[in-house]
C-alpha cells in the first residue's frame, strides 16, 4: 500500500498559491483513495514572523484579514488545512484577486461559523507548527494527539512508526507573542539520520553550546519523555518547568527504525 493510501489522519494538505491568486493542491483529492486531502508540510520557519491568524471567524472577512499579505497566507492556508474538514472551504479577496482556502483535518470545523476559543486556537497552533519543515521539504508526516480528529487508523500505526517530536504554543495575534515549543521524540533521539528524520529537524536541539532552541527557533524542551506527561502521542508538556501545555501535536514519519 502507497503511504498516500494509507494516511486518513495524516497532517492534511497545504494550500498553494499561484502567481493568479487561486489557490490549488499539491495533490488532486480525486487521485486519492480514502483521503479527502494529502499533501506537502513544508511551511518554512520564517514565515511564522508573518502571521495574522486571529480567533475571529474564518469567514470571507476574517479570511482577508488574516490572508492580508502573501506571507501571511501561507501560514492561513495551513491552518485552514487543520482546523477545516475536507467539505469545507472558505473564499476571500485581497487586493482584487479572489483566494480559496481547503480544509482537511476537521480539528476545528466550527471556525467557518463563530471565533474560536483559547483552548481550540492552541490546538491549531500545535497543528501549523507540526507543519514546519527546516528544508521546506514536501514531507507527509502523521500527527497524533489527545483530540478526537487525531486519532490513528491502524495502518497508520503500522506504517508510520518514526517518532519525530512534540509541538505546542501560540501562533495566533490576538491571544499573545508567537510562541513555540517542541521537544525530541524516542526514534529522533535515537537516530536522526534514519528516513525523512534529516528533512525536518525543528523536534531537535540546534547543538549550539548554552542554546535552548531547536534549529528552527522553537523553544527546546528536551526530550519529550522529560518534558511531557504522557508517552507518545505526548500531552502536558512544559519548558524549563513552565506551565504544562495538554494541546500538543505529536509527530511520526513513514517507516520505522532498523
Amino acid at each position: 500500500m502507497s503511504k498516500s493510501a494509507l494516511l486518513l489522519v495524516v497532517l492534511g494538505a497545504c494550500a498553494v498559491e499561484p502567481v493568479d491568486g487561486s489557490v490549488t493542491d499539491s495533490d488532486d483529492p480525486a487521485t486519492e483513495t480514502n483521503v479527502p486531502r494529502i499533501a506537502a508540510n513544508a511551511l518554512s520557519p520564517s514565515m511564522l514572523a508573518y502571521t495574522l491568524l486571529t480567533t475571529a471567524q474564518l469567514d470571507g472577512t476574517g479570511a482577508a484579514a488574516m490572508g492580508a499579505n502573501a506571507s501571511a497566507r501561507k501560514v492561513l492556508n495551513y491552518a485552514a488545512g487543520c482546523a477545516l474538514d475536507a467539505t469545507q472551504t472558505v473564499n476571500f479577496t485581497v487586493g482584487g484577486v479572489n483566494f480559496t482556502l481547503y480544509g482537511a483535518m476537521g480539528m476545528v470545523p466550527a471556525w467557518t461559523s463563530r471565533a474560536i476559543t483559547t483552548d481550540e486556537a492552541a490546538w491549531i497552533s500545535a497543528c501549523v507548527l507540526a507543519r514546519v519543515n527546516l528544508t521546506s521539504a514536501s514531507i507527509t508526516i502523521s500527527a497524533r494527539g489527545s483530540m478526537a480528529n487525531l486519532s490513528s487508523t491502524s495502518d497508520e500505526l503500522a506504517n508510520y512508526r518514526i517518532e519525530e517530536g512534540a509541538f505546542w504554543g501560540n501562533t495566533f495575534v490576538d491571544l499573545g507573542s508567537l510562541q513555540a515549543y517542541a521537544c525530541n521524540g524516542v526514534d529522533q533521539a535515537a537516530n536522526d539520520t534514519y528516513g525523512d528524520l534529516p528533512l525536518r529537524q525543528c523536534a531537535q536541539w540546534d547543538g549550539v553550546t548554552g542554546s535552548n532552541l531547536t534549529p528552527c527557533g522553537f523553544h527546546y524542551a528536551g526530550l519529550c519523555t522529560t518534558a511531557c506527561s504522557t508517552t507518545g502521542p505526548y500531552a502536558n508538556c512544559s519548558f524549563q518547568g513552565g506551565a504544562a501545555q495538554a494541546d500538543v501535536v505529536t509527530t511520526f514519519l513513514y517507516g520505522s527504525l532498523p
